[in-house]
Formats: C-alpha cells, structure tokens, sequence
C-alpha cells in the first residue's frame, strides 16, 4: 500500500467515523436496533412474528429483544399470543397504535435526513446510496 492508499484509508476511516457519530446518525442507528426497529419489521416487513426472528433481522440478543417488547407491550403498542396450531411459540403482533407510532417516527426519520437530501439533490442522494450498498456488500475478510 503506498502512502496515497494510506491517508485515504485514514480519511475515510475519519469520515466514517464522524458521519456515524453525529447525533442524528447515533439516534436513528439506536432506534432501528429498538423499539422502532421492531415497530418498523411489525408494520412493513412481517407482522405475527416470533420474537427470534426479530431478534435474528435486529441484530441483537435474546435478553435484548425480550425488554424490547415488554416495553412495546406495556405501550400497547405489540400483543404477544400465543401460537394457534403450536402454543410453545409466540407470535408478536403491532396494533393499530404500535402501526400509528412506527408511521410517525418514520415520518422523523425522513424529516431529519431532508435537509441532507435537499443538499446533496437527486442525483447525489442515488448516488450516495449507490456508494452505500457497495461500501455495505465489502466483506474486508475475503479480501
């Protein structure tokens, strides 16, 4: 690696690092591995799911997930029931005010990175994305 590839290894390590530290960032990444993210998975992806699939799509572990939703259950925001053909699994549903909460925080979501988008414009934005995905899909250990 020549010194060029070096300080560009160290600037985008810094970047990173700063991009995901900010506040906005550190506040959406909390609440995607929480309460939202579960609402978000209830409301969009798969309603009556069992709580180990949430916790496998959330990346987080069991003990997590379990204080995860009790606290959404104490909201009424999730219902936990039992299986109707195999009662040792349980099936986590949204209710209409988990759905009503879930719409409204991902209307935040989208307020708080509009002025990122209204900066950077369409083209940017895909393009950024585009970056993304390909930054995301690296795998550091089969290369």
């Amino acid at each position: 690696m020549d010194r060029d590839e070096e300080n560009l290894g160290e600037e985008l390590y810094s970047l990173l690092a700063e991009l995901l530290n900010r506040k906005m960032n550190r506040t959406v990444q909390d609440s995607i591995r929480g309460e939202y993210g579960t609402l978000h998975y209830l409301t969009y992806i798969k309603d009556g799911t069992t709580p180990g699939e949430l916790t496998r799509h959330l990346h987080v572990v069991p003990g997590r997930m379990t204080d995860i939703l009790s606290s959404l259950e104490y909201k009424g925001l999730i219902e936990r029931k039992k299986n109707t053909q195999d009662k040792r699994k349980t099936e986590v549903r949204i209710t209409e005010k988990g759905r009503a909460e879930a719409q409204k925080k991902r209307g935040a979501i989208r307020k708080e990175y509009a002025g990122m988008f209204k900066i950077l414009g369409k083209e940017d934005t895909m393009e950024l994305i585009r970056l993304l995905r390909i930054v995301l899909a690296y795998d550091s250990e089969q290369n």
